[in-house]
């Protein structure tokens, strides 16, 4: 059974997954009637990603050219991209709407989020705070040079909208101590009546419903722009962790095809791991003109390296770095994370698949399980195979090959079978040679033909009178000194000739 398919075929897989690739793109924005008499509600409930910037952005930037009564945030989040975060804040900022934020959850990054709308309300059990920076990579505090700049983004953002700067930063940095509140070993969180008490939030509501009561909003109908399902599935893609396994995935895929014939199930799931990679950095951050060159340039690249080129070598170097490069102006923040994710991801991936690959049913076709019948190594029964032997003696001794030598193989001297390397080429088996030479292991020998070739104790004795014509029958049988087992009678049917 082969797992190699056809190249023809392949270029078929391509360009069909091309085609649901661009169909999945055309999917990212959704049109909507939007009334401008309306609250415009924008669900914010997973991880803040460069995906979740890119569809806040969208729906602001519409609600920017419509004009609706307002935009609400729903928030429920854990918090996420430091580098998204600021692009929602600063996109709300400059919204030219009202924009009002309602919170169950607002962890980290949200926190950051929600603080940047004109109002903010609480729903019941609701929290807002603990948004330390911290590296993705090893869980650890981020560099105080970092923290610093995300503490002043909290201080910003809460004097741009008249609340608590001390508070916000409070949410950020454990160094800051609040009486009543926090002391200097602990991060700021919030509950609700906490957050409106210390001038974060504006209000709490038993719901959104009655949020939207109390903000004057009670008897305005409501439209919910909630987010597509490219956009969900491009929000998914963008997490750094789910993107590192993506790319590492393709790329050991698209190496283990590199360095095996043909196309197959290594290349197919490289493939589809990085269209799914790609994909979801299209959808969650539009790349530039020099991104698509460079990502676009490095596939062809590798193509190039697994389709035509033999072996590794330039080209796919040069492509491997190409899409590196592409992948860190994507990124850009998250770019350090996400490829030091792709390293360790892929260095265990390929740790793993050298420990599995060797007994798996998938290495197969790309191994070989059997033993070439009268190779280098051949087994003879009762004949062990001398792994060290004392060589030198065999210097001037004649034997017989006990395999084809090309120029390597087998050989017998006396009961010794030892593995030895001919000096004229091809060597048929069952051929009398001569060691010319031992250097080291390496026993170097030579056919010897006529009877002056015949090994040292095989006797011939041929049957047959002497007017025997050519083709007589010959029987060659062995004397005490004879290799075992070596007893040639050779025959000819062809009829004698009778006068």
């Amino acid at each position: 059974m082969t797992y190699l398919v056809p190249r023809t075929r392949v270029f078929r897989w391509v360009v069909l997954a091309l085609l649901l690739g661009g169909a999945l793109l055309g999917t990212g924005g959704v049109a909507w009637a939007q009334s401008p008499s309306a609250v415009w509600i924008v669900p914010i409930d997973a991880t803040i990603t460069t995906a979740t910037a890119r569809y806040v952005e969208d729906r602001l930037a519409r609600a920017n050219a419509e004009g609706p009564l307002a935009v609400v945030f729903t928030i429920d989040t854990p918090g996420g991209s430091v580098e998204a975060a600021e692009r929602i804040s600063s996109a709300i900022l400059r919204a030219r709407v009202p924009t009002i934020a309602v919170v169950e959850q607002a962890i980290s990054a949200g926190a950051l989020v929600a603080m940047s709308a004109e109002q903010v309300a609480m729903l019941p059990g609701s929290a807002i705070g603990a948004a330390t920076a911290i590296n993705a990579l090893t869980g650890e505090a981020a560099p105080e040079k970092i923290s610093s700049v995300w503490r002043g983004r909290f201080r910003s953002v809460a004097e741009a909208r008249g609340r608590n700067a001390r508070v916000a930063e409070g949410m950020v940095s454990e160094s800051i101590e609040i009486p009543g509140l926090s002391t200097a070993q602990e991060l700021i969180t919030l509950s609700a009546a906490q957050a409106v008490e210390y001038d974060i939030a504006d209000l709490q509501a038993s719901s959104l419903t009655d949020a939207l009561r109390q903000l004057g909003y009670g008897d305005v109908a409501t439209e919910t722009l909630a987010p597509s399902p490219a956009e969900r599935f491009a929000s998914a893609l963008a997490n750094p962790l789910l993107a590192a396994v993506l790319l590492a995935v393709g790329l050991i895929g698209l190496a283990v095809e590199i360095f095996t014939p043909g196309f197959g199930i290594p290349g197919a799931v490289g493939l589809v791991a990085l269209l799914l990679f790609f994909g979801g950095s299209f959808l969650g951050s539009p790349p530039g003109t020099l991104d698509l060159v460079l990502l676009v340039v490095g596939l062809l690249l590798i193509a190039v390296e697994v389709f035509v080129l033999p072996g590794f070598g330039v080209f796919g170097l040069l492509g491997f770095a190409a899409v590196a490069w592409g992948v860190a102006r994507i990124f850009q923040g998250d770019a350090l994370t996400m490829l030091g994710y792709t390293t360790i991801i892929g260095g265990a991936l390929l740790a793993l698949a050298l420990w599995l690959l060797p007994n798996s049913r998938f290495s197969r076709p790309l191994t070989l399980s059997t033993r070439l019948s009268g190779g280098l190594g051949a087994q003879t029964p009762g004949l062990p195979l001398e792994a060290t032997p004392a060589l030198a003696e065999l210097r001037g001794q004649r034997g017989v090959t006990l395999t084809d030598l090309r120029p390597t193989g087998v050989a017998r001297f006396g009961e010794r079978r030892v593995d030895v390397l001919s000096e004229g080429g091809f060597v048929p088996r069952g051929s009398a040679v001569e060691v010319l030479r031992v250097e080291g292991n390496r026993v170097t020998v030579r056919e010897v033909t006529g009877s002056a070739g015949t090994p040292s104790g095989v006797d011939l004795e041929v049957t047959g009178s002497a007017g025997t014509p050519s083709g007589a029958d010959l029987e060659v049988t062995g004397s005490a000194g004879t290799p075992s087992g070596v007893d040639l009678e050779a025959t000819d049917p062809a009829p004698r000739a009778e006068a």
